[in-house]
């Protein structure tokens, strides 16, 4: 659950830095409204409504988030298991042990 909100806050800020600042502020509102009623249809509809229009508006937008969501069917399963151990799908690099000098 916490990796689908994140990838939503990644998302919800990608449409926030592509709009002016009247755009951004409304998005910041419908947002608040949502999240502080989430039971509220009229509020989830505003925030639905604002950005199905950003996503009409702005092909380059629609494709950036298109990258953003796994491909149809791919499932990532990972396992970390034991002491330091790490689970990642993407890393650069990961250090676990004591005493370790990463030389370029």
């Amino acid at each position: 659950m916490e990796g689908t909100a994140n990838l939503g806050r990644r998302m919800l800020q990608l449409v926030w830095r592509r709009r002016d600042e009247q755009g951004q502020a409304e998005l910041e509102a419908a947002v608040q409204d949502a999240a502080e009623a989430p039971d509220d249809d009229d509020a989830a509809a505003t925030l639905r409504q604002q950005l199905k229009r950003a996503l009409r508006d702005d092909a380059e937008l629609r494709a950036e988030l298109a990258r953003m969501l796994p491909a149809a069917g791919e499932t990532v399963t990972v396992t970390a298991s034991g002491e330091r151990s790490i689970a990642a799908k993407t890393i650069g690099t990961a250090v676990t042990g004591d005493n370790t000098t990463i030389k370029p």
